[in-house]
This record gives C-alpha cells, sequence and structure tokens, in this order.
C-alpha cells in the first residue's frame, strides 16, 4: 500500500525518514514522497492533496512548537468540527511528545515527533498492530 510522509516545521529529516523506513520496513507500505511544510497553510494543502492520493499519511514533526504554528494547534482546529473514527495519542516511551492516531473512514494519519529515537520507539509499541490491521497485511 502507498503512504505519503509529510514533514512540518522538522528537523532531522534525513534521519527521521530512515528511522520511519526501518520502523515499518516488514509492513506493506511504500513510500511515495517525501513532502514539506513550513506553514499551517501549506501543511494542510499537503494533507488534503496526499489524501488524495494514499489513505496512509506520515506526519513528522511540529509536536514541540507549543504557539498557533504547533501540529497539535493545527490539528485541533481542523477537526474542531468533526469527530474522528479514531483518535489515539501514541505513548512516546522516550520523552513528553507524544505522537497521535487519526482515522477517519479509510484515511489515516499518524502524526510523530522529528527525533529518529522517538518515532523508532513510537512504532515499536502497539501502533504496528494498528497499522497491520488497518492496511491488511
Amino acid at each position: 500500500m502507498n503512504c505519503e510522509l509529510i514533514f512540518y516545521l522538522a528537523a532531522k529529516t534525513g534521519l527521521c525518514e530512515k528511522a520511519l523506513e526501518n520502523s515499518i520496513a516488514d509492513t506493506d507500505l511504500n513510500f511515495q514522497t517525501s513532502l514539506f511544510a513550513t506553514s499551517p497553510q501549506t501543511l494542510g494543502s499537503l494533507i488534503i492533496d496526499a489524501f488524495d492520493k494514499t489513505n496512509v499519511v506520515f506526519l513528522i514533526g511540529g509536536l514541540r512548537i507549543n504557539d498557533n504554528s504547533g501540529v497539535e494547534n493545527v490539528l485541533s482546529k481542523a477537526l474542531a468540527n468533526k469527530s474522528p473514527d479514531d483518535l489515539k495519542k501514541l505513548k512516546n516511551p522516550v520523552s513528553d511528545y507524544d505522537g497521535y492516531l487519526i482515522r477517519q473512514g479509510g484515511q489515516l494519519l499518524i502524526v510523530l515527533p522529528d527525533e529518529p529515537e522517538e518515532i523508532t520507539a513510537i512504532l515499536s509499541g502497539p501502533v504496528k498492530n494498528y497499522l497491520s490491521d488497518f492496511t491488511g497485511f
């Protein structure tokens, strides 16, 4: 199954991409492109475009930002009038910056911090089983 990767105000993008690829190497997910957003507006457009192409999108970065441009604030505003089918906090055993899993119908957004070791730690937990069930592999 194809998926997209979006970096949002992220650091260590090359290392994060490698950590993500290694963490899902035993799945049927294949990245099509890596995209980059530096504003909430660009992020929104990229997410919409990504879901036009695939049902699984990984979003890395923006979790350490506490102002209006932080990913939690941006997604909160985007979801203000909608209740997703599934919304889970993905516990980060390495730091306080947890990830998120948001599913609406057949579309899945996985939000991760921009630290490679944190990506690996989060994706080695229950989210791996969720991904397996969601994508059917």
